[in-house]
């Protein structure tokens, strides 16, 4: 037994070991050099700052009326890029939100360094009913989970019901499947008026 230990401890000579521990060293940087490159490539969530910083942008220029469907993807120190949804007034003048976005895309390079491509979705404001769906749609789905959002609300009415279109955000960290909060909404609306269909 100690003639085998001599013989390992030959072996292993500081020099030798000092190699095997710089090459690991070495190997541990180069991952890590390699994963802090590759993860933004292959997409990863924007900093909760970032996105709290677009928004407030966003919603201080005073014909937008709500925002969503924010996406941003970084490449890297000067390329970030993204899209997102800006609802104004239908009844505003198309030019003039043109010339809104265009501003909002300048201040959001400038004060962000993000290169920010608008959307612009023309809503109803100021219909009475239209706005009590809304707001009710969204105490249902928020009686489930607080986080759930909604946006893109519109009314079709026909002759035998009434489509509710709509778009609802489910965040990540909320566990309900999407089947779970369809047919929650749809119970409670066919209980309330079997004329309503919720196009979701």
């Amino acid at each position: 037994m100690g003639l085998m230990f001599s013989r390992v401890a030959k072996k292993l000579s500081l020099p030798a070991v000092t190699a095997y521990l710089v090459a690991g060293l070495i190997l541990w940087a180069g991952f890590n050099a390699a994963k802090d490159t590759i993860s933004p490539l292959m997409g990863q969530a924007p900093e909760p700052e970032l996105v709290r910083q677009i928004e407030e942008t966003v919603m201080s220029f005073e014909p937008v009326h709500g925002i969503h469907d924010l996406v941003v993807h970084d490449y890297g120190p000067g390329q970030r890029f993204g899209s997102l949804h800006v609802e104004m007034d239908s009844r505003e003048d198309p030019l003039f939100c043109h010339e809104v976005i265009d501003n909002l895309e300048r201040e959001c390079y400038e004060s962000h360094g993000i290169h920010l491509v608008i959307h612009y979705d023309p809503v109803v404001v100021d219909d009475p009913e239209l706005d009590r769906m809304r707001q009710l749609v969204t105490a249902i789905l928020r009686v489930k989970d607080p986080r759930i959002s909604i946006h893109d609300f519109r009314m079709v009415p026909g002759t035998g019901h009434t489509n509710l279109i709509f778009d609802v955000v489910v965040p990540f960290t909320v566990t309900l499947t999407e089947k779970e909060v369809k047919e929650a909404l749809a119970e409670k609306l066919m209980a309330m008026n079997p004329a309503y269909r919720a196009v979701i």
